[in-house]
C-alpha cells in the first residue's frame, strides 16, 4: 500500500499546514481591518500583533513553499482537466509568495517608520534607519501586495466556482487539505 494520497488529495502534513497559513492569515486580516479604527494612542497592541502573525504566515508559507518543490505534485482531482488544475495551483502560488515576502517589506516599512518591532514582546532591533523615503517605498508596497492578494483570493474563489459549474468538481476542493 502506498503512502502517497490519491489523485486529488495531499499528504496530512501538508493539509495541516495549509491550515494553519488559513487561520493565521484569518487572523491577521481581522488585525488589518481593526488598524485603522483603533485610535493612533491605542494601536500598540495591534501593531505587535500585526508584526507577530505577519512573520508567522510569512514562515509558515515559506515552509509550505518548500514543501511544494520537494513533495511530489498532486494529481487533479476525476473530472477536472490538468492544465485547469495547475491554473488553480498557480494561483495558490503566487498568493503563497505575496505571504512570505510580505513580513521583510512590512518590517522594512515600520523600521522606515521609525516603530519599535516585536514580536511576542521581544524587541527586534530596527536593521534599516528611520527614513521618510525607505517608509514611503516599503509602505505603497507593503499595501499594494495586500490589494493584491486580495485580488489573487477573488481570482482563486471565481475559477473555483467556474471550475464547480463547468467541470462539476466540489467547491470544498479549495479548502485547504480537501481535493487540492
Amino acid at each position: 500500500m502506498s503512502d502517497e494520497p490519491g489523485p486529488g488529495r495531499q499528504s496530512r502534513q501538508v493539509t495541516m499546514l495549509g491550515w494553519l497559513v488559513a487561520i493565521t492569515f484569518i487572523i491577521l486580516l481581522w488585525n488589518i481591518v481593526q488598524m485603522p479604527r483603533t485610535a493612533l494612542d491605542q494601536r500598540e497592541f495591534l501593531h505587535t500583533f500585526h508584526y507577530s502573525l505577519g512573520l508567522i504566515v510569512s514562515i509558515l508559507a515559506a515552509l509550505r513553499i518548500y514543501w511544494w518543490f520537494t513533495k511530489p505534485a498532486p494529481e487533479p482531482p476525476p473530472g477536472l482537466p490538468e492544465a485547469s488544475f495547475g491554473f488553480n495551483r498557480a494561483i495558490l502560488f503566487a498568493l503563497l509568495l505575496v505571504f512570505a515576502v510580505e513580513s521583510i517589506i512590512g518590517f522594512g516599512y515600520a523600521w522606515g517608520a521609525g516603530h519599535e518591532v516585536s514580536l511576542f514582546g521581544l524587541h527586534l532591533p530596527a536593521m534599516i534607519d528611520k527614513s521618510e523615503p525607505v517608509r514611503m517605498a516599503m509602505g505603497y508596497f507593503h499595501s499594494a501586495l495586500g490589494f493584491y492578494y486580495l485580488i489573487l483570493f477573488a481570482i482563486w474563489f471565481a475559477f473555483g466556482l467556474y471550475q464547480r459549474f463547468r467541470y462539476h468538481v466540489g467547491m470544498k476542493r479549495l479548502l485547504p487539505g480537501s481535493c487540492v
